[in-house]
């Protein structure tokens, strides 16, 4: 049963460490067999287990990966190209890109634009809210992080993953910043498969290891427009459509490819209220 448990955790390692690579840069077009000789795999059983980990081959991963970023590209950065847009996502032509959007979100990239608009899903319900922003560069942070599967309150157990963790290496997990990286825009991709990694910093005086479904890597220092927000379970996602859809538009910058994030002060996620004060990171460039 030991033996079974390490091959587990070995696994879980080896495909962290793929999907942090993936989430890097994915402008880059990785093959299987490369990232299968990464973690020193065949590019057969890398594959595999790649699945059953994740539940979609690394192909498609990566592609979906692409697609969820120019979806919102579109959308955020309205004075961008499409050809802009795909060349940022990796890939080589319009013709290919346009022919996997449309599969994926069954109108292509131009019609997006308008479909969106017309979108039922919207809410602009925090739209009347005051905006407390600040644009300033967030320094880079080493952090463990556990991802998960779904934008509902079982992100708790993904931090719940993480107290248990820090307690086996002896520091105090309420004494670490808590960050909370959102990969996914809960306005067209299900609550049930958005990406999201929780993350807590770690204390500089140590070094730690990956283990498990634990992984170990460094946030990258970005220049970010920060949302100073407070509310309750329900209300990110709120905020989030007016800063997406409403701000960021309007505004004199463009997201880039990375991925938004959440610095706790009160987790609601974590603590038993509900209430959340956050300062919600979104990483920019100017148009």
């Amino acid at each position: 049963m030991k033996h079974k448990q390490t091959t587990s955790y070995d696994h879980q390692e080896r495909v962290n460490e793929v999907l942090f690579l993936i989430h890097q840069d994915i402008q880059q077009n990785y093959k299987v067999d490369i990232l299968a000789s990464h973690v020193a795999m065949s590019p057969f059983h890398f594959n595999r287990i790649f699945k059953e980990i994740v539940g979609e081959s690394v192909h498609e991963y990566i592609k979906r990966v692409k697609l969820e970023h120019a979806a919102n590209a579109l959308i955020f950065n309205p004075g961008a190209t499409i050809t802009h847009i795909l060349q940022e996502v990796g890939f080589s032509s319009n013709a290919s890109f346009t022919q996997a959007f449309k599969d994926a979100f069954g109108v292509t990239p131009t019609k997006w634009r308008e479909v969106d608009k017309a979108n039922i899903r919207q809410d602009f319900s925090f739209a009347q809210m005051p905006l407390h922003v600040k644009m300033m560069v967030q320094p880079a942070k080493e952090v463990a992080y556990v991802r998960h599967k779904g934008y509902d309150r079982s992100i708790k157990i993904a931090w719940q993953k993480l107290h248990v963790w820090a307690m086996t290496n002896h520091f105090d997990f309420n004494e670490q910043k808590m960050i909370g990286l959102h990969h996914s825009n809960p306005r067209f991709v299900e609550s049930d498969h958005c990406h999201y990694v929780a993350c807590l910093e770690l204390p500089k005086e140590k070094k730690f290891y990956r283990h498990g479904e634990i992984g170990i890597m460094k946030i990258p220092e970005m220049f970010c427009a920060v949302f100073n927000l407070q509310g309750v379970y329900g209300d990110l996602k709120k905020y989030m459509d007016v800063i997406y859809h409403e701000w960021l538009p309007q505004s004199a910058y463009e997201k880039v490819a990375l991925p938004s994030f959440a610095l706790y002060e009160e987790n609601h996620f974590v603590n038993e209220s509900g209430h959340f004060n956050l300062d919600f990171c979104v990483p920019v460039r100017f148009k």
